[in-house]
């Protein structure tokens, strides 16, 4: 497997997915709970993969119904679909609405860990633990490293990564 910026599942399409998108990589992270960071991080690529698309604005303007039956569908995207679809469509009006409908915007432009740390915890679906954990995720991942990151989560908070087809938690 070639290696990816976030080496988060073991498919090359799904770590690229989340490596160009940052829409994609927010709905993994706000995926990732109470199920394996695997299955959490290949979400956005099986999500876009039945829709057609990870337009945070057409997202938030779906029938909440419609959605719901997409995260349900076998497969189902997460282990509990239906809370997990109200958050991501609520996820999705932020970012549509306070961010261009770019994911990326989150960070773009933002050199302080505290300041990109607030902005992860207003996000619907990401509380303190998840917000640390993203500003890390940016910084050892994304290459996105804020001024003071070092002290946001650890790398035992982090998702499980894939190396060479074998799960491994990320060193620091």
């Amino acid at each position: 497997m070639a290696k990816q910026a976030y080496p988060f599942t073991k498919h090359d399409h799904g770590n690229a997915l989340l490596e160009r998108s940052g829409t994609a990589l927010l709905i993994g992270l706000c995926l990732e709970q109470q199920v394996h960071s695997a299955k959490a991080m290949i979400g956005p690529y099986e999500l876009q993969q039945r829709i057609g698309h990870l337009d945070a604005r057409k997202i938030a303007k779906m029938k909440p119904a419609a959605l719901d039956k997409v995260f349900r569908e076998e497969p189902a995207l997460h282990r509990f679909p239906g809370m997990m679809a109200k958050r991501v469509q609520k996820l999705c009006g932020v970012i549509a609405d306070e961010y261009a409908n770019h994911g990326e915007r989150v960070w773009t432009g933002v050199s302080k860990a505290a300041e990109l740390y607030d902005r992860f915890l207003a996000l619907p679906g990401f509380g303190d633990g998840k917000a640390a954990a993203a500003v890390r995720i940016l910084a050892t991942f994304g290459g996105h490293k804020t001024t003071g990151w070092q002290k946001y989560s650890s790398p035992e908070d982090m998702p499980w990564t894939y190396k060479d087809g074998v799960i491994e938690r990320p060193a620091d």
